[in-house]
Order: structure tokens, then C-alpha cells, then sequence
């Protein structure tokens, strides 16, 4: 009975301590945040944001949106990359004017880059940053921010 419970500490101690050991998935995934914002960011700047608040995409060949097309009403991601192309220039007002979950997600995505590098350098362990209870209050204010931000767009194209 002694040496199981022995076993258990032991067992407690290891899963503590290997959270915090900086793994090459660490490195890769602070690597790829950086170059996929890089990215995102480099090309929204190349984008001529659309004067109807919608469908800058198109300039990436992409179709038109399907929900708006066939409903009248925009889908919550209307205007994102408009809001993203306006934000990349520094109109931040007029990118929030597109899409408010836009701008919030342009700055989201800013940030990320300094972030990463900070964790790369100091090498961090990603796990001893991805708290549940903090994770899922973040995923829940994002749901709930992008449903207000659908709403206020569709009240906006009415």
C-alpha cells in the first residue's frame, strides 16, 4: 500500500516537472505563429480594402460569399478581410467601422508575433501557458464577441 502510494507521488511529480520542459513542438509552433502571421498581415497590407465593407477577398480569387448571396444577410466573417486590409494600413476607425471582430483579430494576430518571439527566445513551454480555465474564458468572449460583431454587421447592411 505504501510503495503505490510512493508510485503515485513519484507519477504526480514527473507530470509536474515535464510540463515544463521546452519541446522542439514548442519551438515549431512559436515559428509557425510567426511566419503565418507575417504572412497574413503582409498580404491584407496588399489588398485594397472594398468600399462596400465586403467582399475584399475577391482580390484572392476567391468567390463572393455564398450566405450573403443566397440570404441577403452576412455571415459572421463578412468583412474581415476588409477589416484586415484597413487595419494593415493603419485605418484602425474604418476597420472597425468593417468588421469589429476584424480589428480585434488583426490586433490578436499583431501581438502574437512579439509574443512568440519572447517565448522562443526565453524558450517557454506552451503548455505552461495554456491554463483550461483561462483558455475556455478566452474562447467563450471571442464566441460571444463575434456574434455581436454579426450583429452589428447586420444591422449596418440593412
Amino acid at each position: 500500500m505504501i510503495e503505490i502510494h510512493q508510485n503515485q507521488e513519484e507519477q504526480r511529480w514527473r507530470s509536474r516537472t515535464d510540463r515544463h520542459i521546452y519541446l522542439y513542438t514548442d519551438r515549431a509552433a512559436y515559428l509557425s505563429v510567426i511566419i503565418i502571421s507575417s504572412i497574413i498581415i503582409a498580404i491584407s497590407r496588399f489588398l485594397e480594402p472594398s468600399v462596400r465593407g465586403i467582399g475584399t477577398h475577391e482580390q484572392l480569387g476567391l468567390p463572393p460569399c455564398p450566405f450573403f448571396h443566397l440570404t441577403g444577410i452576412p455571415c459572421p466573417g463578412c468583412g474581415l478581410t476588409t477589416s484586415f486590409a484597413h487595419a494593415a494600413r493603419l485605418n484602425f476607425y474604418e476597420a472597425l467601422v468593417a468588421q469589429p471582430f476584424g480589428l480585434l483579430l488583426f490586433v490578436i494576430l499583431t501581438l502574437s508575433i512579439p509574443f512568440s518571439i519572447i517565448l522562443l527566445r526565453y524558450r517557454i513551454n506552451l503548455s505552461q501557458l495554456l491554463i483550461p480555465r483561462v483558455k475556455a474564458i478566452a474562447t467563450y468572449l471571442l464566441i460571444v464577441f463575434c456574434l455581436i460583431s454579426w450583429i452589428y454587421k447586420i444591422v449596418v447592411m440593412r
